[in-house]
């Protein structure tokens, strides 16, 4: 078994952990950061690589409870962007390290802006730095992010939910418990999915992540993982997006992953899946409530709240993404050119 395979069979259990932290020790933190967000005019999230992917979710999930907020890329933040009086900076990192990061702290500290992380490391120089730290509490991953990934998102769409509601109402932190009590066998049940998978075992040169909302935090992370564990290039793009030119990439042998969402843009989106499975396109669709007759294949997923669904819905591309590096015999646990924390800027 690779380490990597082990990190994604031990996140049910570092997800319970995480989330039973939030409730608890981690309850008064999260309610300071709603409380100093709430009462900022300018929010800004500022992370990068995987950390980046979570802050697509998080920012869709902080949009919805009200709050806009800025997604920046951490080495443009702390390269292109001016902080403007009363803001706030939401930084996040599993391992509190990264320099573009760190480089950025004294520069929030002289726009006298406020600041907010969300990391695995409260000992590090973001998690000390901050104003407020939001600690993720799993273990950390051999090397790529798994559980440091999903408990970001959890831990931030948990704030929002703060945001909005000014509690984490107990029905949500029920629903949240049953799901990860859920997903063990819901993993196996993957795992033996991806086994057999026709969309993997014959998957295309070309691989392309679709999805809309809060899911395009998964299709970015998809893109990632398939890099960094599959050393294989992917794209990933909204299904809107994709629809204005890049669609034209279909007269290539092509496979395509698409989260699909249950909300007012489901039925678009599945009129996609449809016609891109009549030009021989290969499909996987990721979701629950799912149709029969698309002729993709499908990936279900356990009931999970609303906003929530990032938090499991990149699991099962998880799997895959090592099943793939299997069947390429490539090494998913160790990076070729990548440090496991980047601490310095310029090169490889």
């Amino acid at each position: 078994m690779t380490k990597y395979l082990k990190d994604i069979l031990d996140q049910p259990e570092q997800l319970q952990q995480s989330l039973q932290y939030s409730i608890t020790s981690g309850k008064q933190p999260l309610q300071a950061a709603a409380s100093l967000i709430k009462k900022t005019k300018h929010v800004f999230i500022s992370a990068i690589g995987a950390s980046w992917s979570a802050g697509l979710a998080i920012q869709a999930a902080f949009n919805q409870s009200g709050v806009q907020a800025i997604l920046c890329d951490a080495a443009d933040f702390f390269h292109y962007t001016k902080i403007p009086a009363d803001s706030v900076v939401l930084f996040l990192s599993r391992s509190g390290k990264s320099v573009e990061l760190v480089n950025a702290l004294p520069r929030c500290r002289a726009a006298d802006a406020g600041i907010i992380s969300i990391t695995n490391a409260a000992d590090s120089p973001l998690g000390k730095e901050a104003d407020i730290c939001l600690l993720t509490n799993v273990a950390f991953d051999h090397s790529i992010s798994v559980s440091t990934y999903t408990s970001i998102i959890l831990t931030g769409i948990l704030l929002a939910e703060i945001i909005e509601k000014g509690e984490i109402p107990g029905s949500t932190q029920t629903a949240l418990k049953l799901c990860f009590d859920a997903l063990p066998q819901s993993i196996q049940q993957w795992q033996q999915q991806v086994a057999s998978s026709d969309w993997l075992l014959n998957i295309s040169p070309y691989v392309y992540f679709l999805a809309r909302g809060i899911n395009i935090a998964s299709a970015h992370e998809g893109m990632l993982l398939w890099e960094e564990a599959a050393k294989q290039p992917a794209a990933a793009l909204t299904t809107g997006t994709f629809r204005h030119g890049p669609q034209e990439i279909i007269k290539n042998p092509l496979s395509i992953a698409v989260w699909i969402s249950n909300d007012a843009v489901k039925k678009h989106d599945i009129a996609l899946v449809k016609d891109l499975v009549s030009k021989g396109v290969r499909i996987l669709m990721v979701g629950n409530d799912l149709p029969e007759d698309t002729g993709a294949e499908k990936i279900y997923l356990p009931a999970i709240p609303g906003l929530f669904g990032p938090v499991i819905n990149i699991i099962p591309i998880q799997l895959a993404v090592e099943k793939l590096a299997h069947l390429k015999q490539v090494d998913p646990d160790n990076f070729y050119f990548c440090s496991f924390v980047v601490e310095k800027e310029g090169g490889l």
